[in-house]
């Protein structure tokens, strides 16, 4: 009877805890859902063609995270099919940034879960929670779209933890497979159910990695549908540039000094998350040649020391306090480019897993706190609350800061002022508001910073060309291709410019190009338009049935093969189609006088 009693309140404890996550991720990360698609945002979900297609849905499985590019080296289909459910239902940015809240939800709520059956230490497990929840490191991850990958790959990693030490491994092999198709970063969930089984079970490592058999099924499940979507390009990354990620360029001492610079900056964030930025880029770090002549590097070296420390001498320390290392250690190395370069020097989402050991170990400091006989329990709970508030108002702060684009790169500005990147997007910003002075000034700050980067180029060009030099326009826009041949918005600048020329081959060359990135209706119908205007009806065939099929459905594209047919001289076929645009409500007079002269024919 005792135990159905204890039973019970344990479910409406945790009934309670998960209202209570859901509550409160909403009143600290409520305020972004009104914000905009911004940053990576645009290029991975906002202009992404294939999530859009309901006919797309399974082929997102065998696909890279970027549209039509394996060689970046990713592959995240359950983050991308989240993306794709979004668009079906709803489309709008607000839609994206609530289940992004309610995920962030769930995973405060799972860490409640993991760290009270661990340790069954309620104070432990409300206060590691609580932090959790609210510390402002998370906003990006929570309140920047793409973040959701961060936020998939954690909630499936700690349900396969939790499902490991539950015994239950068809559930923890499940869940393991679903976080790594949301992040490849979840691979740190072996490392850390290994350190478990090591330290709570108490059993001899040899045993712990045989014991780990069952996981090889879903690595090896996802390993074949990681190479079907990226083939060559299954190991990784390779076309991080030196913007992206200066540290893959640089020698291996500078590589190792910077990394550990970079340490120090994420736990200081961590500890003080005052000044946060979206932006870590090139220039915005200088890159260190040795540890010991920079302090930030050898605190960062210092760090590291101490958790590898922590980590092995478990048996003379508490279990709290290792297993708060392991978890912020394991996930810190995957992207700390020690190990290897990755394709960013630093991120604050990607703190999102191994923010939940730094927050556990300051949660058990707090409870030596509360031993200490001077201050007690009331200053114990008085400084978890004074945090929680400082932590919560700092994070509707940051929240804003997200809103839009020109909110966020002013913020990245003024902690980032010499990142290239955050240069050129607030040119890119100026530009589409028609304010050209200040882009100019911008982009002749950020040629001065690195001049030999894709986007700069083609922004110059995007100048050049609003002020009539197509010459230089055509110039820099071809520079940008040489410097990085997938660049899909020099490729349409590139091809408008030909258009204001007359230049109709070139055009159609370059917009190909783009359909070959993103097989929009768009550029498939301005493709196959200057085809037929160069009278080459069979070429624009070509596309239209590759991309739209024989049932064109919709006016304007049903107006096109029927234009294309027109001028191929099949007017039969053109009948069809021109019938069927009117049918559709497509009314243009140049349609009624194509079936008047099919008819005839």
């Amino acid at each position: 009877m005792r135990n159905l009693k204890d039973n019970f309140q344990k479910k409406y404890l945790f009934l309670f805890v998960f209202i209570a996550s859901l509550g409160l991720s909403f009143l600290v990360f409520g305020n972004g859902i009104m914000g905009d698609f911004v940053f990576d945002d645009i290029i991975v979900v906002q202009n992404r063609g294939d999530l859009r297609e309901p006919g797309n849905f399974f082929n997102l499985f065998v696909s890279p995270y970027h549209q039509n590019m394996p060689k970046t080296g990713l592959y995240r289909p359950l983050t991308m099919i989240s993306y794709a459910v979004n668009h079906y239902i709803d489309g709008t940015p607000a839609g994206f940034h609530i289940v992004n809240v309610i995920i962030h939800a769930l995973n405060s709520f799972l860490v409640f879960w993991l760290i009270n059956f661990l340790f069954k230490n309620k104070f432990l497990s409300y206060s590691t929670f609580l932090l959790f929840l609210a510390h402002p490191i998370h906003t990006e991850a929570v309140t920047s779209i793409v973040g959701r990958a961060e936020l998939l790959a954690f909630l499936f990693g700690i349900a396969s933890i939790y499902f490991f030490v539950n015994k239950n491994k068809t559930l923890s092999a499940a869940s393991f497979l679903l976080a790594l198709l949301s992040k490849e970063s979840a691979l740190m969930v072996l490392p850390i159910v290994l350190y478990i089984d090591i330290v709570f079970v108490n059993k001899k490592i040899i045993d712990s990695v045989k014991k780990l058999w069952f996981f090889s099924l879903p690595l090896g499940l996802y390993s074949l549908l990681r190479y079907k979507a990226l083939s060559n390009y299954f190991f990784g990354d390779a076309t991080t540039t030196v913007v992206e990620n200066p540290l893959k360029f640089a020698s291996f001492l500078e590589r190792i000094a910077t990394a550990f610079k970079v340490l120090y900056m994420y736990v200081e964030r961590l500890i003080w998350p005052v000044h946060l930025s979206a932006d870590y880029s090139f220039n915005a770090i200088k890159i260190i040649s040795n540890p010991f002549v920079s302090v930030e590097s050898a605190v960062g070296v210092l760090i590291f020391t101490l958790l590898v420390v922590l980590l092995i001498f478990y048996k003379k320390v508490s279990k709290e306090i290792s297993f708060g290392a392991a978890l912020f250690l394991f996930p810190y190395l995957i992207i700390s480019n020690l190990i290897k370069p990755v394709g960013t020097i630093m991120g604050e989402r990607l703190m999102y897993f191994s923010s939940l050991g730094f927050v556990g170990i300051a949660a058990f400091v707090l409870i030596k706190v509360s031993d200490y006989k001077k201050w007690g329990t009331k200053t114990t709970y008085g400084l978890l609350a004074v945090i929680l508030v400082f932590y919560g108002v700092r994070t509707v702060i940051r929240n804003k800061d997200w809103h839009d684009s020109r909110a966020l790169f002013y913020a990245t500005l003024k902690e980032s002022p010499d990142s290239l990147i955050t240069r050129t997007a607030l040119a890119g910003v100026h530009i589409r508001a028609n304010e050209w002075d200040l882009a100019k000034e911008q982009l002749a700050i950020a040629k001065s910073i690195y001049e030999n980067n894709s986007h700069l180029q083609n922004l110059l060009g995007v100048v050049a060309d609003h002020e009539k030099n197509y010459v230089l326009a055509e110039e820099k826009y071809k520079r940008s291709l040489e410097l990085n041949p997938d660049a899909t918005n020099s490729y349409i600048n590139l091809a408008e410019l030909y258009l204001k020329q007359g230049r109709l081959e070139e055009a159609g060359d370059n917009f190909l190009k783009v359909i070959d990135f993103y097989a929009t209706t768009e550029y498939v119908m301005r493709y196959s338009y200057i085809q037929i205007a160069l009278n080459k009806p069979g070429k624009a065939l070509d596309v239209i049935n590759k991309y739209f099929g024989s049932d064109l459905n919709n006016p304007d594209s049903s107006a096109l093969a029927g234009t294309a047919y027109f001028v191929k001289k099949d007017y039969k076929q053109a009948l069809i189609y021109l019938k069927k645009a009117r049918e559709l409500g497509n009314n243009a007079p140049e349609i009624l006088q194509m079936i008047e002269i099919a008819g005839e024919k």
